[in-house]
């Protein structure tokens, strides 16, 4: 068995002939198997035996799997949870997933299919239980590795320690040891790459590689090749076979940067090698196995892409097992001044400079401007400053002149004053608002739910404003 998981495990089925074929594989493995035939035998197995798993069907002959998925949340030692389903419907798995199981089959489904499923509820379920144990292991932990120690070892170059990000790193220390899917969301420029390398390099997997793919900077019709790889002779060109990313990645972890520009053809597949664990190399046959913990980044906003049709609503759910936010550089401004202190020190040693520090003024400015790039446009000003100064202070005569004007004195700039001939009142207001709105939206990389957030007003309002005002183009002109 894999991940050392054991234990014992409730099958849950009416048709005699599918229970029976269910209980053939998991013989197989070192798992003690439960049978119950209806949710009221289930219900009579859990008062007498605490179990790890339950593999149970939706449709039972007194109610719904559904309905033990519930009971089993509500339990002290939650198990995993897979649901069986011979409805191939989406609605049907999405359904199960929104109801908290850890994963689900359609029926029927192979030994590596059902393993492969145990494996994500034993990471999911491990996951969830880590709240109950924190308590107990807490002393223990800090004993042995103080934060400051692991951050050090795992997780470098991720700087700060506003809450949301030492939040970050918590959630990582947690699910580090496990298998589950990770998918971390945030704007261009928060480190969500760093977050997906301290991942790696916190587990088990470490020593095996650790594989980046740039969905964006892949050419749609490459992209399948360069995950799965491809037979020689595939298409024109392949003279020679290609390993993929994922057979690459074997062993270890594949990062995909900016999933959300995957083309939804390609994602059926994908969705396949995160489920089943197998790829198909383009232009074979054969399917090969892999073992790949996949983490997954994106900028976009995945949830609205759903609801366009643009991205598939199971492999979201697939990818988003453990999701990971990323705060923008404006919402932790209080650690730009260490930000800067580190950066400076890592210019002036990478160009060969001489700086001591940061006037007051240039550093007021640079607090109190909006970062749409966050924190490597942060590092980008600051590497560029350090090697035009050479030595000494930097000063605000140093700062780029867009972050200078746009980070003095805010209060005065932000003042209205009337003009002597009057004013279209409606017209400023207008213009005011719309100003507000477009800053919203460049802080939040245009996702419209945090833009939302941050002008507090419910998201279809401002999707309705942006229709009016005709500001649904105005991303080009900003970006």
């Amino acid at each position: 068995m894999h991940l050392g998981i054991n234990g014992t495990i409730l099958v849950v089925e009416d048709d005699p002939r599918m229970r029976v074929a269910v209980c053939r594989l998991l013989a197989r493995t070192e798992l003690e198997v439960l049978e119950a035939d209806t949710c009221a035998a289930a219900g009579r197995v859990l008062d007498e035996r605490a179990v790890d798993y339950i593999l149970t069907d939706v449709h039972l002959p007194d109610g719904l799997g559904f309905d033990l998925l519930e009971r089993a949340r509500g339990m002290e030692s939650a198990p995993g949870v897979v649901v069986m389903t011979g409805d191939e419907s989406v609605a049907t798995a999405i359904g199960a997933l929104h109801r908290r199981a850890d994963d689900y089959l359609i029926k029927p489904f192979s030994y590596e299919a059902l393993v492969a499923a145990l494996e994500r509820a034993h990471g999911r379920s491990t996951s969830a239980k880590a709240d109950v144990r924190v308590h107990a292991k807490r002393d223990e932990r800090e004993a042995s590795e103080s934060l400051c120690a692991w951050r050090a070892r795992y997780a470098p170059k991720i700087l700060g320690e506003d809450r949301q990000i030492t939040r970050v790193f918590d959630v990582i220390r947690r699910v580090c040891d496990t298998d589950c899917s990770v998918l971390i969301t945030g704007q261009s420029g928060t480190g969500k790459e760093l977050v997906a390398r301290a991942l790696h390099d916190a587990s088990d997997r470490s020593k095996r590689p650790f594989v980046t793919v740039n969905c964006a900077a892949i050419p749609e019709n490459l992209l399948e090749s360069e995950l799965f790889g491809h037979a020689r002779g595939a298409f024109t060109g392949a003279t020679a076979p290609r390993v993929g990313r994922f057979a690459a990645a074997d062993g270890g972890t594949l990062f995909l940067d900016e999933i959300g520009e995957l083309p939804l053809a390609l994602q059926a597949k994908l969705l396949r090698a995160v489920q089943e664990k197998e790829i198909t190399p383009v232009g074979e046959s054969r399917v090969r196995r892999v073992d790949v913990r996949v983490v997954a980044a994106t900028h976009r906003d995945l949830e609205a892409m759903v609801e366009a049709g643009e991205f598939r609503e199971d492999l979201l759910y697939r990818v988003q097992v453990v999701p990971i936010e990323l705060p923008s550089l404006c919402d932790r401004a209080g650690d730009i001044p260490a930000l800067i202190e580190a950066f400076v020190a890592r210019a002036n040693q990478r160009r060969g400079r001489d700086i001591v520090g940061i006037s007051d003024e240039a550093m007021e400015a640079l607090c109190a401007y909006g970062w749409p790039g966050n924190i490597r446009q942060l590092e980008n000003v600051i590497e560029r400053m350090v090697l035009l100064r050479g030595e000494g202070l930097l000063d605000l005569e140093d700062l780029p002149a867009k972050i200078r004007d746009g980070g003095v004195a805010p209060r005065q700039k932000a003042a209205l004053e009337l003009p002597e001939a009057g004013i279209d009142l409606r017209d400023a207001v207008e213009q005011f608002e719309n100003r507000l709105i477009l800053q919203a939206l460049e802080r939040t990389g245009w996702n419209k739910n945090r833009a939302a957030a941050v002008l507090r007003m419910n998201r279809t309002t401002l999707v309705e404003k942006l229709k009016k005002k005709n500001l649904a183009d105005e991303r080009s002109a900003v970006a």
